[in-house]
């Protein structure tokens, strides 16, 4: 949220995270089933209480599908909606109009769009269309424009509007599945710009592909480019499309090779062209459009007359991966909506990842001839003031204070004191779960009229061991005591615990049996 806090959505509770201190501040609990969806309030609620929208998942006994509106400062639900008894595709705050900061739009199973008043539980309308609805994006250029995701194509609508139901049922258009197509083999370097994209087969049709053709079952998310008009990227496991929509064609490919891991999730950036892309081994990756690439024509063949602009986005920076197995997976990633230089990655068992981007300065006009991309270069000025050739660099406010908007080879010659900049993540913040049950848990000892003055309330819970304190919910420390399973915690004073843990029998039924005391103040 544009506050500064994460929302996420672990079983049936919602729980709200500070990202600068990794702590959890507010857990809102009311669902009986588990939370799918979670939406924080847009940038009209800067001087208001944060609301934030989940959605319930299934609930096969009780069939409850709602949508609840949060006031996280006082941890209560201002509002519950409920339209159906199927489980809602998508929802968005309205961000972009002044009648009403409590508007949202969902879509209802099996293609409805409703509009509600949040604030109140009003349905203001209701519009239904010919395919199922999987989701939806809006144009951040034109709050009139919309496009649908469904399963055969996509529905792009030109007159949306809060006071009414769009009066048409809006332009459809078929785009066949990149597996379909010849791009969805590996780009060779080697051929040349123009050959590259020649496999690209131009996906956006008005005609129904053949049935031999997969279609969008497999297409994971659709969403509209903040940082350049009228383009939109489809993202798939294993490669992002960008479509120029004046045009209608694919004018990029991010395409991963064969050994490469598949997307999950991917933001677009709007400060600049830049897209945070999640992947299925927990990495997070930024890449960063490539300045002024244009189809050239290679020797051997005639010159285009009007050279098409491709877009190529170049791999800048990559965190580390987490240790994927069948318990342990990422689940999402959420970036900063105001610096755009912070995300962070929610893992299955509990974690919450907090990656912030790092800048460092290289030297002036250095040149990587190793790699293909092309550098990246600090900001020519500063809140409107030309930055120097001697100045110091400037601080990681943002992302658009980060790198500058690119340098053609001209510019680069012209200013010499260029600076290029290299981006790497740093692990800022982590937010550790509850190991797996069953683990141990036990107080320590009562408060007395002789440890007032030292007394600190901490609760120890094992598999490896954690020490909270109960008044502050913070994290204090962590012990790895033992390669087993923990069997019981026992406090023997306010500094100190006996644990002890057995391990699995091996093939005669033996097993090992360990006994550690624990001295918190060394650890």
């Amino acid at each position: 949220g544009w506050q500064g806090l994460i929302a996420y959505g672990c079983h049936s509770l919602v729980l709200v995270v500070d990202a600068n201190s990794a702590q959890t501040l507010q857990v809102l609990e009311r669902h009986k089933a588990s939370v799918v969806k979670v939406r924080c309030s847009s940038a009209g609620y800067l001087y208001f209480p944060l609301k934030v929208l989940d959605l319930k998942l299934q609930s096969l006994t009780l069939g409850d599908w709602k949508i609840i509106v949060w006031d996280v400062a006082t941890g209560t639900a201002r509002c519950e909606i409920q339209e159906h008894s199927k489980p809602i595709q998508d929802m968005q705050w309205l961000w972009n109009q002044d009648a009403s900061r409590d508007l949202l739009l969902a879509v209802h199973p099996p293609n409805y769009i409703v509009l509600w008043n949040a604030d109140t539980g009003t349905k203001l309308w209701k519009k239904s269309y010919a395919e199922n609805i999987l989701s939806f994006s809006f144009d951040p250029f034109d709050p009139s424009h919309l496009a649908l995701l469904t399963s055969e194509g996509i529905v792009f609508i030109s007159d949306f509007s809060p006071s009414k139901a769009p009066a048409s049922s809006g332009k459809k258009v078929y785009i066949s599945s990149p597996h379909s197509s010849p791009s969805h083999n590996k780009l060779a370097a080697a051929t040349g710009a123009k050959k590259a994209l020649d496999k690209v087969k131009i996906l956006i049709s008005n005609e129904k592909p053949s049935a031999e053709s997969v279609t969008l079952n497999d297409c994971l998310q659709l969403s509209y480019l903040p940082s350049k008009r009228n383009y939109m990227l489809l993202l798939y496991p294993r490669e992002i499309l960008i479509l120029d929509l004046e045009v209608n064609q694919t004018v990029g490919v991010i395409a991963i090779e064969r050994t490469g891991v598949p997307f999950i999730q991917v933001i677009p950036c709007f400060q600049r062209d830049g897209l945070f892309c999640l992947h299925e081994n927990g990495c997070i990756t930024l890449r960063v459009r490539r300045s002024n690439c244009s189809i050239t024509a290679t020797p051997n063949e005639e010159p285009d007359p009007e050279p098409a602009q491709e877009l190529v986005y170049d791999l800048r920076s990559q965190c580390d991966a987490i240790r994927v197995t069948k318990t342990v997976r990422p689940f999402s990633m959420v970036c900063c909506p105001v610096n755009e230089n912070a995300a962070a990655l929610i893992v299955s068992d509990g974690r919450v990842m907090i990656w912030e981007l790092k800048s460092s300065i290289s030297g002036r006009n250095v040149r990587s001839s190793s790699s293909n991309a092309s550098p990246l270069y600090s900001p020519v000025s500063f809140c409107g003031i030309p930055v120097g050739a001697f100045q110091n660099k400037l601080p990681d406010l943002s992302l658009d204070n980060m790198i500058g908007q690119g340098a053609s080879p001209g510019e680069e010659l012209r200013n010499s004191f260029l600076q290029e900049v290299h981006l790497k993540f740093l692990l800022t913040g982590l937010l550790s779960g509850l190991p797996l049950p069953p683990f141990a848990i036990r107080m320590c000892p009562p408060l007395t009229t002789k440890n007032i003055k030292q007394y600190e309330p901490i609760l120890a819970v094992g598999k490896c061991l954690q020490q909270a304190s109960s008044n502050s919910n913070i994290l204090a420390d962590v012990f790895h005591v033992f390669p087993s399973d923990h069997r019981g915690i026992e406090w023997i004073s306010l500094t100190g615990f006996i644990s002890f843990a057995t391990s699995t029998p091996n093939n005669l039924g033996l097993v090992r049996n360990e006994l550690q005391l624990v001295d918190l103040p060394t650890g």
